[in-house]
């Protein structure tokens, strides 16, 4: 069966994965997809126009399906939560390789920072209601990020019952864990 442009990117997500930017070979793509280079030739002009692709394919999943956030603040938390119990799985996988490639790439670097930014003003937004001030939503938003970003690029990587356990300890911290949790 023939192959698409999205089903070399997937393919190559799933290798910067599993074998990291250095793993990330037509050759690999080709025996994983059962086709020959041709095919890759035929959808891509050539080995940096599939990285600039493949980079775009994943900035896009987060920048596409940025959520909107509720006007309710324990709906915004809930929402939160939910993001956090989906971070760290598999998906994270090609992050890590991505956030490697992108100290070597300033192509890469560009993207992840583009994802950074709107991750960031989504955790604001969060927060923003459930803090006490601007100073105070900022620092949240902060702190949480630098532990998010933190626990998925650390090594050895911790596991991710763990990270979620870091998660619940931040909330309780600020005193997000009470069902009432909006104090604007």
């Amino acid at each position: 069966m023939p192959k698409t442009a999205k089903d070399w990117l997937e393919t190559g997500l799933q290798l910067l994965g599993t074998a990291g930017v250095n793993g990330l070979t037509i050759e690999r793509m080709t025996a994983e997809l059962g086709v020959t280079k041709g095919s890759f030739y035929h959808h891509f002009q050539n080995v940096r126009d599939f990285e600039r692709q493949l980079v775009a394919h994943w900035a896009d999943q987060y920048l596409s399906t940025s959520a909107e956030v509720p006007d309710d603040p324990a709906a915004r938390l809930a929402l939160l939560d939910t993001i956090m119990a989906e971070a760290f799985s598999p998906v994270t996988e090609p992050e890590v390789a991505i956030r490697h490639w992108a100290q070597q790439d300033e192509m890469v670097r560009a993207s992840v920072e583009l994802v950074d930014a709107v991750r960031r003003a989504f955790v604001l937004d969060v927060f923003r209601p459930l803090a006490t001030g601007e100073a105070q939503a900022q620092l949240m938003a902060d702190l949480l990020f630098a532990v998010m970003i933190g626990t998925i690029t650390a090594l050895p990587r911790l596991p991710a019952q763990r990270v979620l356990e870091l998660y619940r300890e931040f909330k309780r911290l600020y005193g997000l864990d009470a069902p009432s949790s909006g104090r604007s």
